[in-house]
C-alpha cells in the first residue's frame, strides 16, 4: 500500500505538522508493509526531501508559506502525487489559506483529478467553525457585517464542494461524541454527507514525582503550585480572564503560581501580548504571575509540562481540538477548559468552566488547589482517558479506513 499525506510536518510550529508528524510516524512503525510519503511545505529549516522512517520519507514541494508562489501549492501537489502514483492520499488540514484562496479553494481540483483517477482521499479537518466564531473573529478583526456573511457563504461553499470531491472525511475533535459535529453540518447544509468523528490522540507517558520536582527546581517553583497554560498567544485564547483569575487567588492559594507561555501569532498577537503585560504591570508585577511570551522549544515545553499542577485553557473561542490539553492529558494533569466547541467533548475528562467567567475559573482553581481528593480524582480521569486514546489506536484507525476504501475501488 503506497499513502501519500498532503499536509505539515515537523520541524512546523502548525499545530497540524506535530499532529501529522506523530500519526504517521506510528503508522510507518506499525505497518512496515506501507509506504507513506509526506507532500510538506518547504521551509527555510528544513530539508527539500527527507524520511521519517525506513518506509517514510518526506517531501518538501509545495509554496505554501511563500508570499507570491502560495498560489502555485495546487499544481506541485498534482505533480508530485502523478509522480509517486499512490493508492490513497489523505490530505490533513487542506482547508487553509495555505493552499491558495482563503479556505484552500484552489486544491479542490487536484481532489477532483483523484476522483477521476478512482484513487480514493481522506480528509482530516483540524477545525470546525460555527456562526459566532465568525462572529467573534470578525469583532477582532473589525470586519463590517457584511465581510462576515460573505465569509460565512464562501466557508459553506467550500465545504460543500470539499464535501462531494473526497472520498472520506474526517473531523478532528476532544472526545469520542463530541456535539459539534452535528452542530457544524447542520448549520452548513452539510447533513447529506457523512463525517466520521476522529478523536485527537495522546501519547501515555509516566513520570515520577522526583521528575516533576526536578522540573520545578529548574524554573525556579520549588513549594508552588503550578498552573500553567501555553500555546500561541491570540485575543481568543483567553489568557487575561485566568490573569484575572489568578489574581483573585493570590491571598486564597498562597502557594499559587500562574505561568502563561507562548509566541505571539501575527499582528493580532503581538497587540495582545502587549495587553498581557500592561495587565501584569496593572497588577503590580506580582511573583506569583509570570509571563514568558515567547517561541517554546520542544525541550522547554516538556520543563513545563512536568513540572504543572494544573493546565488551565480558557479559551474564548475554540474550532479545533486543543493540542495543549491532550499535552497535558498524556501525562495525567487535570485541565481545566472552557465550555464551549471542541472542549465539550471532553466534559467526562476535564473540568469545564463558562467561558469569559474569571470568577467560576478561579473557584475551579481553588478546588484543584487545595483539594486533594478532587485533583486525584481529575488526575486519574486524564490517565485512563489518555490510555485509551494514543496515536497507535488513530494509526490502526487509519490503516482500516484505507483498507476499506481501497476495497470498495477494486
Amino acid at each position: 500500500m503506497k499513502v501519500a499525506v498532503v499536509g505539515g510536518f515537523p520541524p512546523n510550529r502548525e499545530g497540524e505538522a506535530h499532529y501529522t508528524g506523530c500519526v504517521f510516524r506510528a503508522f510507518a512503525t506499525q505497518y512496515p508493509q506501507a509506504h507513506v510519503r509526506v507532500i510538506a511545505h518547504r521551509q527555510p529549516d528544513a530539508p527539500d526531501a527527507s524520511s521519517f522512517a525506513s518506509n517514510g520519507d518526506i517531501v518538501r514541494a509545495t509554496d505554501g508559506y511563500h508570499r507570491w508562489r502560495r498560489h502555485l501549492t495546487p499544481l506541485q501537489v498534482y505533480r508530485s502525487l502523478r509522480a509517486y502514483a499512490p493508492d490513497v492520499v489523505h490530505f490533513q488540514a487542506p482547508h487553509k489559506g495555505l493552499y491558495g484562496g482563503l479556505y484552500g479553494e484552489p486544491l479542490l481540483w487536484v481532489f477532483r483529478w483523484l476522483r477521476r483517477k478512482r484513487i480514493p482521499t481522506v480528509v482530516t479537518l483540524h477545525s470546525l467553525w460555527l456562526e459566532e466564531d465568525f462572529r467573534e473573529m470578525a469583532s477582532e478583526r473589525r470586519l463590517s457585517e457584511s465581510k462576515r456573511r460573505a465569509l460565512q457563504r464562501l466557508y459553506r461553499r467550500y465545504h460543500w464542494q470539499l464535501f462531494r470531491a473526497a472520498t472520506q472525511v474526517n473531523a478532528l475533535v476532544a472526545g469520542d461524541q463530541n456535539p459539534l459535529i452535528q452542530e457544524f453540518q447542520e448549520l452548513w447544509g452539510l447533513t447529506p454527507f457523512c463525517i466520521e468523528n476522529e478523536a485527537h490522540p495522546c501519547e501515555p507517558r509516566a513520570y515520577t514525582r522526583e521528575q516533576s520536582q526536578r522540573a520545578k527546581e529548574s524554573l525556579g517553583f520549588v513549594h508552588r503550585k503550578l498552573v500553567l497554560a501555553f500555546g500561541f498567544v491570540r485575543p481568543d485564547k483567553g489568557f487575561h480572564y485566568l490573569m484575572e483569575a489568578a489574581g483573585a487567588l493570590i491571598g486564597a492559594v498562597p502557594t499559587l503560581q500562574l505561568l502563561i507561555a507562548g509566541e505571539p501569532r501575527g499582528g493580532q498577537g503581538q497587540a495582545y501580548a502587549q495587553q498581557l503585560q500592561a495587565r501584569y504591570e496593572q497588577m503590580g508585577c506580582p511573583d506569583q504571575i509570570r509571563l514568558h511570551l515567547n517561541y517554546l522549544s520542544d525541550d522547554a515545553l516538556e520543563q513545563l509540562l512536568l513540572a504543572a499542577d494544573v493546565l488551565v485553557v480558557p479559551y474564548t473561542r475554540v474550532m479545533g481540538a486543543s493540542g495543549p490539553v491532550h499535552h497535558a492529558l498524556s501525562l495525567g494533569k487535570p485541565v481545566v477548559a472552557t465550555a464551549i466547541g471542541q472542549n465539550r467533548g471532553l466534559a467526562e475528562v476535564c473540568w469545564l468552566v463558562p467561558p469569559h467567567d474569571a470568577s467560576a475559573l478561579a473557584a475551579a482553581l481553588q478546588q484543584l488547589l487545595t483539594d486533594d481528593a478532587r485533583w486525584d480524582d481529575y488526575h486519574r480521569r486524564a490517565r485512563d482517558y489518555a490510555a485509551t486514546h494514543t496515536w497507535r489506536h488513530l494509526a490502526t484507525q487509519y490503516y482500516q479506513d484505507y483498507q476499506r476504501l481501497l476495497e470498495r475501488v477494486r
